[in-house]
């Protein structure tokens, strides 16, 4: 396992990745911000991060939604008694911790369930933000005193395609614009690090969400299939739909707005 660790101004950046990660061409962040950890990364980075939990002098931490890839490392954090920001909702998945397939396995490894305890955390200047659509339970860190925001999944790029099964891009609209309209002057994306023109980014992606469900529903109405959708408005599917058995998948965009429309 790789752990890079960033100085980027008052923020540090842990930069995580695995074999299995890098060959699929994936890595993940976690941030800390005065001396709170923006997520935990994923599960075979856990030695790793437990050397930096030490050296960085973490004394809490804040997950922005139940995904292995961030949650990973709530139990390594909760049995040290380091105190955590959580959902109710996003705790409750991670003590039951639903199974994963295999690719994600691969990827980010299988971490336990949530059995320990939770501390509450103070989050004192910072706030958080429920942003969902990404997954139900996905939060944003917002950092009034410097303007930032710590995005989680929420942004991902512009015009990224692919999403899981269960996202609702609706909602994600929702979400990218009301994080817009906070006006942050940075944002660090969990997947794509610090991200230039933050207000211009988050609303870029709404835009192109926007048309592109707009143009989606018009084909649906035409009587168009999802394959010719998926073709003509998508470019076809990229090699992660094929690999995720379509879990994770251009074509979960075209059936989540066919799921709006009969709905």
């Amino acid at each position: 396992m790789t752990l890079k660790i960033e100085q980027l101004g008052d923020v540090i950046r842990l930069r995580m990745s695995s074999p299995g990660s890098r060959l699929a061409g994936l890595d993940v962040s976690a941030y800390v911000v005065r001396g709170i950890l923006v997520d935990t990364g994923f599960h075979r980075a856990r030695h790793e991060l437990d050397e930096a939990l030490t050296s960085l002098a973490v004394r809490g931490a804040i997950l922005t939604h139940w995904h292995e890839d961030h949650a990973g490392n709530a139990e390594l954090l909760a049995a040290r008694g380091i105190p955590l920001s959580i959902r109710a909702d996003t705790e409750a998945i991670l003590r039951r911790r639903p199974p994963i397939r295999l690719y994600r396995r691969a990827v980010w490894g299988h971490p336990p369930p949530l059995r320990s305890r939770v501390e509450p955390l103070a989050l004192g200047e910072l706030e958080v933000v429920h942003t969902p659509g990404h997954t139900e339970d996905h939060q944003v860190v917002w950092d009034p005193r410097t303007e930032t925001v710590f995005a989680g999944d929420l942004w991902l790029g512009v015009r990224a395609r692919a999403m899981h099964e269960h996202e609702d891009p609706y909602a994600i609209v929702r979400s990218l614009r009301a994080v817009a309209a906070l006006s942050p002057r940075r944002m660090f994306d969990a997947h794509r690090g610090s991200v230039e023109r933050p207000g211009d980014a988050l609303t870029a992606r709404a835009d192109w969400l926007t048309e592109t469900t707009d143009e989606i529903a018009r084909r649906i109405a035409q009587g168009w299939t999802d394959g010719q959708i998926l073709r003509r408005v998508l470019g076809g599917e990229e090699r992660a739909g094929y690999a995720s058995g379509g879990e994770y998948a251009r074509r979960n965009l075209v059936r989540a707005v066919r799921r709006t429309q009969s709905s």
